[in-house]
């Protein structure tokens, strides 16, 4: 789960502390155990240090941004994750980062949805969006790497599965206010629902089956595609067809990769991009 907010973190503290302190509650007994203190260490979490990293977000003075990193048992890609990049102004004043938006990460090990269920991730997804004023949002089955091995794992699943979403393994604040890809789960707030000619323009044009819209407090709108997030195996291509329709929408706000650590973007990596659109 992802969600880019284009305001301060000053205004949307609040908010990313409800909405992190529900994600702990409802995952339950899932735990995350260890906290980022932000000085390069990690200590256990506990309740005086999730008290002291919370009010370091709500605390925060404007210009400061915010910080949260809590995660599971280990390292590991697939355990448990919030990543929490809070900007303090919203643009950011250095030309190169004028896109660079806040962006709350939230992580689930592929064995809670198997366990609990995808309604039960549905649910939980539309209550934690709820209390955030996102400009756009998903939830999908993702693959994540480090960008430096992006291309290396897009071989993992090219061939066979053109559902999963190949994402970084922490929050990535460049997306700004584009929509970065097709999603299971598609969460679209102000300006992009303005540009795609809000609700009824959408609706009009998505009214398409495995396609369903859920509006939402805020002027938002949760677009969800099938029942489950679909890995897309080539011998079953045909439940794809919802996520190329909504592909087409989304074309003129989708979000494109501009550098990889100051180097070309990879051809390969641009054209997995935009792989429903082909």
């Amino acid at each position: 789960m992802c969600f880019y907010i284009p305001q301060p973190n000053e205004q949307i503290a609040p908010a990313v502390v409800r909405t992190v302190e529900l994600f702990r509650e409802r995952i339950q007994p899932y735990q995350l155990v260890w906290n980022d203190t932000g000085e390069g260490q990690a200590e256990p979490l506990d309740d005086v240090s999730w008290e002291r990293s919370r009010r370091r977000i709500l605390e925060a003075e404007p210009g400061e941004g915010g910080f949260l990193g809590l995660w599971g048992q280990t390292h590991r890609v697939a355990d448990l994750l919030v990543d929490y990049r809070g900007l303090s102004p919203v643009p950011l004043p250095w030309p190169e980062r004028k896109d660079d938006v806040c962006v709350l990460y939230l992580r689930l090990p592929t064995a809670y949805l198997e366990e609990r269920g995808p309604e039960h991730v549905h649910a939980l997804a539309r209550e934690l969006a709820a209390e955030l004023p996102f400009s756009s949002g998903y939830v999908d089955f993702v693959l994540c790497s480090s960008s430096l091995h992006a291309v290396a794992a897009l071989e993992l699943v090219r061939s066979r599965y053109p559902g999963v979403h190949l994402t970084s393994s922490g929050a990535t604040m460049h997306v700004g206010t584009r929509v970065e890809g097709v999603h299971w789960m598609n969460f679209l707030g102000q300006p992009v629902l303005g540009e795609l000619g809000g609700v009824s323009g959408l609706r009009e044009r998505l009214a398409l089956p495995g396609i369903s819209l859920q509006e939402m407090s805020g002027d938002r709108v949760l677009i969800t595609l099938g029942a489950q997030p679909e890995v897309g195996e080539v011998e079953a291509d045909q439940r794809l067809a919802p996520y190329r329709a909504l592909a087409r929408v989304l074309e003129p706000v989708l979000y494109r990769r501009k550098s990889m650590f100051g180097h070309r973007v990879p051809e390969d990596l641009l054209r997995w991009d935009r792989r429903f659109l082909e």
